[in-house]
């Protein structure tokens, strides 16, 4: 594997955030701006790419890797909900902090990361293996996600007082939720859609990314850098994320017949940092949106280091 194109996609996808970061600095982005911003990429520009995902793609052309890569996602997302909480049974964070770090490590940064990571290590033939994560984590994240953050903040007192067809509107009925079924849709049934519609959907989703990472790097501008660095409890959460989770499973998947290259896939999806929607989310829907940001800043920064290091493994 070339670790190299590896750590140049990473330093790629760091000088967005940075520009991102001088934006914030500089005042051409400020709180509201952001938030707004925010907005667009969780309810646009991420659900276009999540629909430009399976394009040219359907079950048929996967054949029995297809199953055995749904298997090993639905491990993937088991093994990430029991290493969150591991995480909360080490670093004991506070009531309303909790919810936030077992986000942060479910949800790794399956497409803005992964993508990248994967085509540059396994081949872009992989990439539509990584769709299937991705489907998964918006399914995931728009859900169960959207009530763990309202779950963190205190002051949402009137998310108790609302009728349930609300409640299903919040969590159920949003365009991330949406996108996703459409493109499982689109993906098992293998219809055609116009080229036309594709070049849309694909010019839509491409912002996503960029301006992903572009607000992440506001919030760390936003944020307190010596305070992201001072809670010892971040360095626990990024032990067992970034380095315990996916060596241990590194061995003990070897142990499973399927194809050694998917399996190859399995651990690198699991060496990724916690996963930007993660913070617009998070401010989206008025969570701790500075344990967010520190959880997927710290953990992108370090994996730098850890994703060659897992790598190695394999």
């Amino acid at each position: 594997m070339n670790l190299l194109l590896v750590a140049q996609q990473m330093l790629i996808l760091f000088g967005m955030m940075a520009t991102g970061y001088l934006l914030w600095r500089i005042g051409w982005i400020d709180q509201n701006t952001s938030s707004r911003l925010s907005g667009l990429v969780v309810n646009i520009f991420n659900p276009f790419l999540t629909i430009s995902s399976v394009f040219g793609k359907s079950l048929v052309s996967t054949g029995v890797v297809f199953w055995e890569n749904l298997f090993l996602v639905i491990l993937f997302y088991v093994i990430l909900a029991a290493g969150g909480f591991l995480v909360l049974l080490l670093i004991r964070p506070d009531s309303t902090a909790a919810p936030i770090y077992r986000m942060l490590t479910l949800l790794p940064n399956c497409g803005f990361m992964g993508i990248p990571v994967v085509s540059s290590l396994l081949g872009r033939e992989y990439i539509i293996y990584v769709a299937i994560y991705m489907l998964v984590y918006n399914i995931i994240i728009y859900t169960y996600g959207i009530h763990l953050v309202r779950k963190s903040n205190p002051s949402s007192q009137a998310s108790k007082k609302e009728s349930l067809w609300k409640k299903i509107q919040l969590i159920g009925l949003n365009p991330g939720v949406i996108s996703a079924l459409l493109a499982l849709v689109l993906f098992f049934t293998g219809v055609p859609v116009p080229e036309g519609i594709q070049l849309f959907c694909n010019y839509m989703g491409n912002p996503c990314i960029p301006l992903s990472m572009m607000l992440t790097g506001c919030s760390v501008a936003a944020a307190n850098i010596p305070e992201l660095l001072k809670d010892y409890r971040r360095y626990g959460f990024l032990f067992i994320k970034m380095l315990f989770i996916p060596i241990v499973c590194s061995f003990l998947i070897r142990f499973f017949p399927f194809d050694g290259t998917i399996l190859k896939l399995f651990i690198i999806m699991l060496s990724m940092p916690a996963g930007i929607l993660v913070v617009l989310i998070t401010q989206e829907y008025g969570g701790k949106t500075d344990c967010a940001a520190a959880g997927v800043v710290l953990s992108t920064v370090v994996s730098l280091v850890t994703i060659p290091v897992v790598t190695l493994f394999l």
